[in-house]
């Protein structure tokens, strides 16, 4: 029997979220990585839903920008090492308009990556 403890993803608030991406990029997928649910541009991950935190692709300053305002932390799934291109936001389902601004960076951001096809 497998008694290995795993987290709980908040689906609804991933529904949200993949709907007001959608809303600024309708090309963006669903899927899945390391078993949280995700939005990708092509093959590269710009979201996710972790526990009941959303886990954004940012460019590095912007994302230290963020963390040092209070607005979000380092993003650390299963304890990992801080990811300087990531960070974790704490909001509501219904609040999600007062970070369109952030999704719209990570878009942009993740889109100049590459890999996109």
């Amino acid at each position: 029997m497998d008694r290995t403890l795993r987290l709980l993803h908040d689906r609804d608030l991933f529904d949200a979220v993949l709907i007001h991406v959608r809303k600024l990029d309708p090309t963006v997928r669903e899927g899945t990585v390391f078993g949280y649910p995700a939005v990708f541009i092509g093959r590269r991950v710009a979201s996710c839903v972790y526990g009941s935190g959303i886990g954004i692709r940012l460019p590095p300053g912007y994302a230290q920008l963020l963390v040092e305002r209070g607005s979000a932390f380092y993003f650390q799934p299963y304890g990992r090492s801080v990811m300087r291109e990531w960070v974790e936001m704490r909001i509501a389902r219904d609040r999600l308009e007062e970070i369109t601004q952030v999704l719209s960076v990570s878009i942009r951001f993740v889109r100049t990556l590459g890999g996109n096809g």
